[in-house]
């Protein structure tokens, strides 16, 4: 074989222990190389991946691994003891869709970890023959791994590295992740090579940038999501940094409108979001938008039951709240009741935020040997929870709170409009309009730091941050963060018939 001619792979029959190499499995990479290997004790085929990054290592003679320079020794070590660890915590999973670990060892100057071998082909083979999945095809892939993929991120581990390759469909159709890139991101962190830790296509924004602060469950989302668009296409899409300025991708629910499910083009859309704080947060937020039969009616969390068995004090407040904002959009077009209803499931997601927050810390504190720390961080996300819902309630439509602090609608016959002032902007700075909440880029105007009267138009965002509001100053409509406004003393002249 051609492969097992690579200059740095160990020769057919080499021993390692009881395992015998028999050939190379596919191409060898840049951070490693995996075998096909005879355990002649259990006489059965077993996959071993030996850590070998061919930027700064070699195989000298038959066996050993040496650092092509003692420059490369630091960075070396530090991966060498990254894919120890990767191997470690793959070793705890017991999952039928992650590929099983059963034993690591260090040997030759490098170390290796001896994985269970399946039959079948990886998912760029099994593209290369269909070219594209039906939704049938393609949910049959994908439910098994998100089931995998959250198990992972449960334990705190990310894959970085999901792509076709590392997909492995077994011969009875059945598909596990291979191939984790923790030791690959390690040493791109190391050694700051940007190229070597990403896939284009299937790396998102994030993983350009090195920075580890940046990485979470949707940055393998956006990589699945990749894989899925890529399902459905017959081609990747284009690379994430060619996408910043103008985005040549075509969206899923065009290319694909007609031939599969609306929900789950608009799944498929979502996870390829350029801003991780506009992608799904967890596996299982998107696993509930890709399987909604109607995408445009928001996914129940709770029944009525179980809603009223968690509800507490501040749920509460907001249950009264949407009762108000439900009898008052009723009075409105059918495009300003749409902005309600987005209203109403944001504050929704807000105070499930909080219970689930709250209840964390109820269960945490019944550990004796909680750790002061982590009580303390556990606060901390309780009081960002608290903090947003207080600032979710300056920005009612229509309500009052009377003296009596009971919530009160306007009289019904008038339209109210909301107005603010701009605070916390400097006297020679100006507050930026956004077109996109959340975002730095899109500036489409600016409001002075003296600007009053800037009308609210009933509609907000959560994003990584804080809030975002809609309002409208001087004919130009656009977004603003919420901490720069406050509300109007005067009315503007906002009531009319």
């Amino acid at each position: 074989m051609e492969e097992q001619q690579h200059r740095n792979a160990l020769p057919h029959g080499f021993k390692l222990f009881e395992y015998e190499i028999q050939s190379v499995l596919g191409k060898p990479g840049g951070f490693g190389i995996t075998y096909l290997a005879i355990d002649t004790h259990l006489r059965q085929s077993v996959a071993i991946k030996e850590y070998l990054p061919s930027d700064f290592a070699i195989r000298e003679g038959r066996s050993t691994v040496y650092v092509k320079s003692s420059s490369y020794d630091e960075s070396f070590k530090w991966g060498l003891k990254c894919f120890i660890e990767e191997a470690q915590v793959l070793a705890k999973f017991n999952h039928h869709n992650i590929i099983r670990v059963s034993r690591f060892f260090e040997s030759n100057g490098t170390a290796y970890m001896v994985m269970e071998y399946q039959n079948g082909q990886s998912l760029t083979e099994f593209l290369k023959e269909r070219r594209v999945l039906t939704e049938e095809e393609l949910k049959k892939l994908v439910i098994p791994l998100l089931e995998g993929l959250e198990e992972i991120h449960h334990s705190g581990v990310l894959h970085r590295d999901i792509k076709p390759n590392n997909i492995y469909i077994r011969d009875d159709n059945t598909p596990v992740l291979l191939d984790f890139g923790s030791a690959r991101f390690a040493i791109g962190q190391k050694t700051r090579s940007v190229t070597s830790i990403v896939t284009p296509g299937y790396a998102p924004l994030e993983q350009y940038d090195n920075e580890i602060k940046d990485q979470g469950p949707w940055t393998d989302i956006y990589a699945l999501g990749a894989v899925m668009y890529n399902a459905i296409t017959g081609e990747s899409p284009p690379a994430a940094t060619r996408r910043v300025m103008k985005d040549p991708m075509i969206p899923a629910v065009k290319v694909g409108a007609g031939r599969y499910s609306r929900s789950l083009l608009l799944a498929i859309d979502w996870a390829l979001q350029l801003s991780e704080e506009d992608r799904p947060q967890t596996v299982d937020q998107w696993r509930d938008k890709m399987l909604a039969t109607s995408e445009d009616v928001p996914k129940e969390i709770f029944t009525p039951k179980q809603y009223w068995n968690l509800i507490n004090i501040i749920g509460l407040g907001i249950i009264i709240l949407l009762c108000v904002i439900t009898s008052y959009y009723g009075y409105k077009n059918y495009t300003y009741s749409i902005e309600l209803q987005n209203m109403q499931h944001v504050l929704s997601q807000t105070n499930l935020r909080v219970l689930q927050e709250q209840n964390s810390c109820k269960a945490e504190r019944k550990h004796l040997k909680l750790e002061r720390a982590k009580h303390k961080k556990c606060k901390a996300k309780y009081n960002e929870a608290t903090g947003l819902l207080k600032e979710v309630e300056r920005f009612k439509i229509g309500n009052e709170i009377s003296q009596t602090g009971i919530l009160e609608t306007k009289p019904t016959g008038f339209k109210t409009k909301q107005y603010y002032t701009v605070i916390n902007v400097t006297p020679t700075d100006t507050l930026n309009m956004r077109e996109f909440a959340g975002t730095i880029n899109g500036k489409i105007g600016e409001i002075p730091s003296v600007g009053v009267c800037i009308e609210y138009l009933g509609n907000f965002r959560f994003r990584k941050g804080g809030l975002w509001v809609k309002v409208r100053y001087e004919n130009i409509e656009g977004w603003v963060h919420s901490y720069f406004l406050n509300a109007a003393e005067n009315g503007c002249g906002e009531i009319s018939e």
